[in-house]
């Protein structure tokens, strides 16, 4: 049984929370603050790189020397649709019957072909009207991701050089080269780099977390200098390297970090259920707090968001499990 990393969950939290905070500062229209950017990048690209990374980690370490591609597919779409599907109707039912806000008003109903398919936000890059409600652009870059493992699981078993050479290739052809309606953030090749570093981070994995304490400080002197400089170049490139800084300086961290906390581990659980639902619940909730008390506290009002978005995120994980567990002939 592999030793449970309790820094990835820490990592995992780490990342939502930048997320949510992004989306919710950005919901009150405040798209250049502190809060949202810093000199370097912005906090969700950083949040996002990091559910990357840690993605890559995982399934280079339960899949690193063997795969089952059967059995492999069948464990990413438990563990993305029946969570997506759950939050996408009660999300529905919360604005068509609670709300009487017809979000689906006027979309073909073939169009809902994209939310089945879990890319429908994706394909409002390309201008396509569609029926989305939940998530965002990351489930359908995950999707392919996930579609593309066996070959990087391949490319990692037989040549990790060939297969490191290859992304950073397509990584940096995507930034010297893409101008495409897909922000470079959202881009594919992004999500396949930034995996793909995470498979590398978990192969030398013992090294990275007993790395000497100079280069330590390097790292934590580099993440200070995206912090409060801008650096020259794609900024895409710093933003991602501030989330690899984060994971290696608390990847050192990790064996002070040995003793599981039962807030951090519950988060981590319910992480991808926060993640699709946050973006309703802030939206209702920035619409609705002025209205019942219009006097409210802005920390007060994101507290009561984050908390909502919580429990809101709790009721569809354990309704995910309740129902996996109920047809469990699917889960053979």
């Amino acid at each position: 049984m592999k030793e449970k990393k309790v820094y990835l969950d820490l990592l995992r939290v780490l990342a939502i929370l930048m997320v949510f905070h992004f989306h919710f500062v950005l919901a009150l229209g405040d798209g250049q603050g502190m809060l949202v950017k810093y000199a370097s990048g912005d906090w969700g690209c950083v949040g996002t790189t990091l559910f990357f990374l840690i993605s890559g980690n995982c399934l280079a370490r339960n899949y690193g020397e063997k795969l089952n591609v059967k059995k492999f597919y069948a464990k990413r779409f438990l563990a993305i649709f029946p969570a997506f599907y759950i939050c996408y109707l009660l999300v529905w039912f919360g604005h068509t019957a609670v709300l009487q806000n017809h979000v689906l008003g006027g979309v073909e109903p073939w169009r809902m072909i994209f939310t089945l398919l879990g890319i429908d936000n994706y394909m409002n890059f390309y201008g396509i009207r569609n029926a989305a409600l939940v998530g965002e652009w990351y489930t359908a870059v995950i999707l392919m991701i996930y579609l593309l493992f066996p070959a990087l699981q391949f490319l990692y078993r037989k040549n990790k050089a060939l297969g490191t050479t290859l992304v950073l290739t397509l990584y940096g052809a995507n930034l010297a080269f893409g101008k495409g309606m897909v922000p470079a953030d959202a881009h594919v090749l992004t999500g396949i780099c930034m995996f793909w570093l995470g498979m590398m981070i978990y192969h030398f994995e013992k090294e990275l977390e007993n790395m000497s304490w100079i280069v330590w400080t390097a790292l934590v002197i580099l993440g200070t200098v995206f912090l409060f400089i801008t650096v020259p170049g794609p900024q895409l490139m710093w933003k991602n390297a501030m989330a690899i800084c984060i994971f290696l300086v608390l990847m050192r961290l990790g064996k002070y970090l040995n003793k599981e906390n039962k807030i951090i581990g519950f988060l981590g659980k319910i992480e991808f259920a926060v993640y699709l639902c946050h973006h309703s619940v802030m939206y209702v909730m920035r619409d609705s707090l002025p209205k019942v008390l219009p006097h409210l506290n802005i920390v007060v009002s994101y507290v009561l968001c984050l908390a909502a978005t919580i429990v809101f995120a709790t009721l569809i994980t354990y309704l995910t499990k309740w129902v996996l567990k109920k047809f469990k002939i699917f889960q053979n």
